[in-house]
């Protein structure tokens, strides 16, 4: 445990040097890995159980070619630096419905393009015909997902490992030590799996590693005991024991043991059992229930559907039919026919397949979307990201018996013997920084440990929205499209939308961050009550930038500032996530005016790292958000703030009350209509008269009799425009000085969207006839002086005379407006 920050040092310069070394080859320079991060490592070593493993520390000094040097010419060289680890466990997962599997489509659907594409031109090793997977499905396994996990005793996981120039020996000593170990309760391994990283891929498939498919249900796990196929057996007599029940069955002593501890905390391969004892065995049947390769599944004399705990598949030969194959397997060709249709939209009943044809053939009442790829270390009730599985990688031990596991060649061939590992015999001791006085340990929230504060989940934005009324709405444009492509055709239709379309799906979003800010003040109320006193928070929250002269290059050129988002004072280490740039803040903020406005990094770029890395910045915050990844900074970096503490309400503003937004101005009618009433008797008369009098009036006005309303107009608009524009600071001002009374405008745009306006619909060929007919002087002069519905008489009479060949002219130009609407 001591060691822990040493471990997430040492992979974060695994991962520096990984990501230097490709660009000094010439080679593309792709963002590096995220290195293992300082809460993974603790919870792995909180977690495993068993768990061993190496360490490889300096004993001498030695130059940067791996020869010995001296003191003199290595300064930095100090005796007990660690250079590499391993951990190593039993394999457990807490998904009641993982399996591995690499036949499922499920298993690979997920991996990014470039991937797949290496995978396809046989590049990278894959568990292609799904043997391996099939075995490791096959081992005993049991346990409660939602306590201790379903243990898998047969398969070794390697659960951390990092290392500089030495990883090779690592696992080959590993490997060495888990072939030649006797048999025990505690460690019978015949498999060894774990999680691989882009970077590692080529590493572990040189030592032999494959990768093997895992998929996973998209539900919650179901609660209860889980285990792998067994049998029942009934003690006929006093004084049997497990070894000889094993052996009459043709099982492992140490799996029917494993199965049995459950109900027999105590009990041992020879632990006489008393009669009528029942005890459990693992199944004969266990080998054919984990195969998706439906063409095995008579083997031992059980029928598809009793085979099928997922969906089984047949590759097809050449010249298979699906009716053939429906036929072969004793299932309805309908349901076949329609379930692989989803895959193969041509199919029929009579085509011939290709060699190599993967088809479906049982479990067709399970959707697509039921099954997605196991995300590696993820627990009952977490929700499940699709888009983050894990690279699972296997190899089958080759288990040493008789003379060949006392030979270790491995171990044999270092320069020194493997010793247990003591801090103060090998030097690690003078060189593990302790913490400075500090009585009580910093807190380290576990996700198992901590359900009652879990962190409410960031709410989704309004493009996600608009994303799954997309999918479930318009689902068959997305059949059969790989998930990049997928995310193309949604980017494209989003930008498609119009500012109207769009609304919907941005209130939805609006709605969503105020429950998440709400969830958000309920969970930081729950984590201060954990959080103990006295703790040293020097570094928390602050605004860093890494030294340029700690080996971070890879780091430092990319991001300038860094936020503190998570400092454990006892090991010295900080959890940091980068600060962009996303603006300039407006006059709105007199006092950072012209400054830039630096905000969150989106995620996958935090950094774990030691606080000796860091140099804190004097910086403010602006709009005093309760969430980080609303917060804005302005940043001092080198210079002394020359203002106020912006949070800091003065007292002229405590009494600022809500600004009142100016009335729109009257046009031009509507100054004629107040000025007429004004100068005659026409407000004696009341309702529609009154209405018509006034319309009479204005259309009688020429051009030069309008002017002066039109110009009192303009001269209203533009000092409506002035008193908005004033009107949205003071109103940015007020929400700023009051953030819970409502959402904030964004600082540098304090201008407000308009929406669009609707086209207008199109006159019909009647309307285009009387605006033409108007225009005509004896019909002007014959509706001078007549009210509008004596006008509208007139004009009717008009158009109903007139037959079809004098309405065609306003018809075909009818056409073409509709045509331009549209």
């Amino acid at each position: 445990v001591n060691s822990i920050a040493e471990f997430a040092l040492l992979c974060n310069e695994a991962t520096r040097r990984k990501h230097l070394s490709e660009i000094a080859r010439g080679k593309k320079s792709r963002c590096p890995s995220k290195p293992l991060s300082i809460e993974y490592i603790f919870d792995r070593i909180d977690t495993d159980d068993p768990i061993w493993g190496f360490m490889v520390r300096t004993d001498t000094p030695m130059s940067s070619k791996g020869r010995t040097s001296n003191l003199k010419a290595s300064p930095q060289w100090k005796r007990g630096m660690l250079q590499g680890f391993i951990t190593v466990t039993t394999f457990t997962q807490w998904r009641s419905s993982f399996r591995f599997d690499s036949l499922h489509e499920s298993a690979f659907a997920y991996d990014p393009d470039d991937l797949t594409e290496l995978a396809l031109k046989g590049i990278r090793k894959y568990d292609n015909d799904g043997r391996l997977a099939e075995e490791l499905e096959a081992t005993v396994h049991g346990g409660d997902p939602w306590n201790e996990g379903i243990v898998y005793p047969r398969i070794a996981e390697i659960s951390l490992f990092g290392a500089l120039g030495c990883g090779k020996k690592l696992l080959q000593l590993v490997i060495e030590r888990l072939e030649r170990s006797r048999a025990s309760e505690s460690q019978n391994y015949d498999y060894i799996v774990l999680q691989a990283t882009e970077n590692s891929i080529p590493f572990y498939e040189s030592m032999g590693f494959v990768r093997v498919g895992c998929i996973m249900e998209n539900k919650t796990s179901e609660k209860g005991y889980k285990s792998s196929p067994v049998e029942s057996y009934v003690t006929k007599k006093h004084g049997e024991t497990l070894a000889k029940i094993s052996q009459e069955f043709g099982g492992n002593v140490w799996d029917t043991v494993f199965l049995n501890k459950p109900m027999y905390p105590t009990i041992g391969p020879r632990s006489w059992l008393k009669k009528g004892t029942t005890v459990f065995y693992h199944s004969t049947k266990a080998q054919i229930l984990a195969t998706s390769d439906a063409s095995k599944t008579g083997q031992l004399g059980v029928t598809l559907e009793e085979s099928s705990l997922a969906p089984k598949w047949y590759v097809a030969k050449e010249n298979d039919t699906p009716r053939s194959i429906a036929k072969k397997f004793c299932v309805h060709f309908g349901d076949l026919l329609e379930c692989n249709k989803k895959r193969y939209p041509e199919l029929v009943g009579t085509s011939r397949l290709k060699s190599g044809t993967r088809i479906q053939v049982s479990r067709f009442d399970v959707e697509d979307e039921a099954y997605i790829p196991y995300s590696h270390w993820t627990f009952p009730d977490d929700e499940l990201e699709p888009d983050e599985p894990s690279y699972m990688m296997a190899m089958k031990l080759e288990r040493k018996t008789g003379k060949d596991a006392i030979s270790l060649p491995i171990a044999e061939s270092l320069s020194v013997p493997i010793s247990p590992y003591s801090p103060d015999e090998n030097g690690a001791s003078e060189i593990l920084q302790q913490p400075p006085a500090i009585k009580r340990t910093a807190p380290i929230f576990n996700s198992k440990k901590t359900k009652s504060v879990k962190k409410p989940k960031r709410p989704m934005n309004a493009f996600h929205f608009f994303s799954a009324d997309f999918r479930s709405n318009k689902k068959e444009l997305l059949q059969g499209v790989r998930l990049g492509e997928c995310t193309k055709i949604l980017t494209q239709e989003w930008k498609k939308l119009s500012d109207r379309e769009k609304a919907p799906y941005l209130e939805k979003s609006k709605e969503m961050r105020i429950v998440y800010a709400k969830e958000m003040e309920e969970y930081k109320k729950e984590v201060s009550k954990l959080t103990p006193v006295g703790i040293d928070t020097s570094l928390l929250e602050q605004v860093v930038k890494l030294k340029s002269n700690v080996g971070a290059q890879s780091f430092t050129s990319k991001f300038q500032y860094w936020y503190v988002l998570t400092f454990i004072p006892d090991l010295q280490w900080v959890h940091l996530i980068p600060l962009k740039k996303v603006g300039v803040f407006g006059p709105e903020y007199p006092e950072a005016h012209g400054r830039t406005i630096w905000m969150i990094e989106d995620e996958g770029n935090e950094l774990d790292t030691t606080a000796a890395m860091c140099t804190v910045v004097k910086s403010q915050t602006i709009a005093n958000s309760e969430d980080a990844d609303d917060e804005q900074w302005v940043i001092f970096d080198g210079e002394k703030p020359k203002l106020a503490p912006i949070f800091a309400v003065p007292k002229a503003l405590q009494a600022l009350k809500e600004p009142i937004k100016p009335t729109n101005p009257p046009n031009s009618n509507s100054l004629f209509c107040a000025d007429a009433k004004t100068k005659t008797n026409i407000e004696e008369l009341k309702g529609k008269k009154c209405q018509e009098n006034l319309f009479r009036s204005l259309d009688s006005l020429n051009m030069d009799q309008k002017r002066p309303y039109r110009e009192q107009e303009a001269k209203l608009q533009s000092s409506y425009e002035k008193e908005m524009e004033k009107y949205r600071t003071d109103l940015a001002e007020w929400e700023r000085q009051r953030p819970d009374t409502k959402p904030l405008l964004e600082p540098f745009d304090v201008t407000t969207i308009k929406e669009p306006y609707e086209p207008k619909k199109c006159p019909s060929s009647y309307s285009i006839f009387c605006a033409d007919v108007k225009t005509k002087p004896h019909i002007k002069e014959e509706l001078k002086g007549k009210s509008r519905s004596e006008r509208a008489d007139i004009l009717s009479k008009l158009w109903h005379c007139m037959d079809d060949d004098q309405k065609r002219p306003y018809r075909k130009q009818e056409a073409k407006l509709q045509s331009s609407y549209e």
